[in-house]
């Protein structure tokens, strides 16, 4: 005896087949309705057991389908299905003409005897297959609203999930930033004099990021990557970054070995952003002229430049140990004078903007935009 299994989850498919197999019958395979109605008009199987939800023509479709086809009509049907489960599903199953409907899934030796007994009750002389207990005008009225509450259900399924995936990605964004904000403190607190520098970098960066109409998801990684650009100063002694004069090269080379070190730290850490890359090239300058490696122009990646734009600005802004703060006016007219020969034209214009048209203020420097 063989029997045809219809069902267009391979590894579904896969498992009934080697179980019926290993029982001792011939198996035939489709992966969806139409296969297996061309498969049991050349190879009539002593039954069929089909899955419901297959793309083409799903299992309601092949049973009407078998039981209107004169070669097949006395053939036994079976569904086995995991995603028609309501009584009502089995309900509509039976009037279509199936034999017997059962639900994934099942434990294989209670499956095997429910196969075995369908056979073994098609072989008696009084079987007489379900006919369809519908005609096809209610068929087909039927068909669809079983079709329509699936989907509806599906939908209404879709929507609980991706509200609970939305809710993780937000505990996971928490997660992250609080401990990005960790690392933040840990170096600013080596560091008196820029104390919520990479804050204040991090708030424009983002400012600027939207100003440019970059997606949100982009805004968020250039706003992370500023909250931790400075991370590699863990490595630079603190007198140095507290001097109160002008670093010697020798001093000034050592700092800028900071966004490499940096670099070092995060790169093994898988985030949704390139986080290392933005942060080793921020001080990188179209011209070739900036540091580590000095790259230029298209070489620099987006998120680096507006990071570059947003750390200059506040740096000049801010007070340091070996200059008074020169304010925001200088800053912005600094950046404005350099757009396009070290900085990047479009970010250091949407700077500007934030600033001048948007009253965008510096978190915590007490300096208003424009002033």
């Amino acid at each position: 005896m063989h029997v045809l299994v219809a069902d267009d989850d391979q590894a579904s498919r896969y498992l009934l087949t080697t179980l019926l197999r290993g029982a001792g019958y011939e198996v035939l395979a489709a992966k969806d309705g139409l296969e297996a109605l061309e498969l049991a008009r050349t190879h009539p199987p002593d039954l069929i057991v089909s899955d419901i939800l297959m793309p083409g023509m799903d299992g309601y479709a092949l049973c009407s389908e078998w039981r209107a086809d004169p070669e097949l009509k006395d053939i036994p049907f079976a569904f086995y299905s995991a995603n028609y489960t309501e009584p009502d599903d089995e309900r509509f199953a039976l009037h279509l003409g199936a034999d017997l409907f059962l639900v994934k899934p099942l434990d294989p030796t209670e499956l095997m005897m429910k196969i075995e007994s369908l056979l073994m009750l098609a072989k008696r002389d009084d079987f007489s297959p379900h006919e369809p207990a519908v005609g096809e005008q209610e068929m087909l009225k039927e068909y669809n609203a079983r079709l329509v509450n699936k989907l509806e259900r599906q939908l209404e399924e879709s929507r609980r999930t991706n509200e609970e995936l939305e809710r993780t990605a937000t505990r996971l964004r928490e997660t992250v930033d609080g401990a990005v904000t960790a690392i933040a403190k840990i170096v600013e607190a080596r560091d008196p004099y820029t104390f919520g520098h990479q804050q204040r970098v991090s708030a424009l960066a983002a400012a600027i990021a939207r100003e440019l109409g970059l997606i949100n998801d982009e805004v968020e990684g250039i706003r992370i990557a500023g909250l931790i650009h400075d991370i590699g100063k863990v490595y630079v002694p603190a007198e140095i970054l507290s001097k109160p004069r002008r670093l010697t090269d020798i001093e000034f080379s050592i700092v800028k070995m900071h966004p490499q070190v940096a670099y070092d730290v995060l790169a093994p850490i898988d985030f949704p952003w390139p986080i290392a890359d933005y942060i080793i090239q921020h001080h990188e300058r179209l011209d070739g002229s900036g540091y580590p490696n000095g790259l230029t122009d298209s070489q620099i990646l987006r998120g680096s430049r507006i990071l570059g734009v947003a750390d200059v600005v506040e740096a000049m802004s801010s007070h340091r140990p070996y200059k008074v703060a020169l304010g925001i006016d200088a800053a912005l007219d600094e950046i404005t004078a350099h757009a396009g020969e070290l900085y990047d034209k479009d970010a250091a214009e949407a700077c500007v903007t934030v600033f001048r048209e948007r009253g965008f203020t510096l978190p915590d420097s007490g300096m208003p935009g424009g002033n």
